[in-house]
């Protein structure tokens, strides 16, 4: 941990900050699993009477990226440092770990509110009805999972994707494009919604 709160951690010189390259991790992780269970979560809100989607699968894929890929970026760096802190007396077997608490318990809480809550503001204005409570309870344990993965991965693998400044950029550069292709596909959703 950086010995002033203005000081940057680096492996070594020239190499990305460390958090840097851990968010990158994490982001990355969390859009795979985000593309991987786009389907499940869109199954959640398929009218309750035909069992049809309320969106294509594409466009909602790169909705559900925007909101990991917004997390990564905005509450996911506070949290690293959080976990940083947390962890600065474990041994360095268990930092992994440590980390990976903290980003299950905040995926999970991000999940259950931001997700749940997009999810709800679609399948009320479409479908009339809300997720049931077992829904709510599987995407939270669903971001919770991924939450823990994603922040393991960063801490294990992030002083080494620091060393690595074109995959990471590559890495960075592909989460800000399909979280743009979401920010595009929720306006198109929300604006088709405001106008019905």
């Amino acid at each position: 941990m950086a010995s002033r709160w203005t000081a940057v951690d680096r492996v070594e010189q020239g190499a990305l900050p460390t958090m840097l390259a851990q968010a990158v991790i994490a982001g990355t992780a969390l859009t795979v699993g985000a593309i991987a269970c786009s389907g499940f979560y869109l199954n959640m809100i398929a009218d309750p009477k035909t069992n049809a989607p309320v969106i294509a699968l594409m466009p909602w894929m790169a909705a559900t990226v925007l909101v990991a890929v917004v997390f990564t970026y905005v509450v996911g760096f506070a949290l690293l440092w959080c976990a940083e802190s947390f962890t600065i007396h474990l041994k360095d077997a268990f930092k992994p770990w440590g980390y990976a608490v903290v980003g299950l318990i905040g995926y999970a809480i991000w999940g259950m509110f931001v997700m749940g809550s997009t999810m709800n503001s679609l399948d009320q204005s479409i479908n009339g009805v809300v997720l049931a409570n077992s829904d709510i309870l599987a995407l939270t344990a669903n971001y919770a999972v991924f939450g823990f993965i994603a922040f393991l991965l960063a801490q294990a693998y992030g002083t080494k994707l620091a060393t690595k400044k074109t995959a990471a950029f590559t890495l960075l550069a592909i989460q800000i494009v399909l979280a743009v292709l979401g920010i595009v596909v929720m306006v198109m959703i929300f604006s088709q919604i405001a106008a019905k």
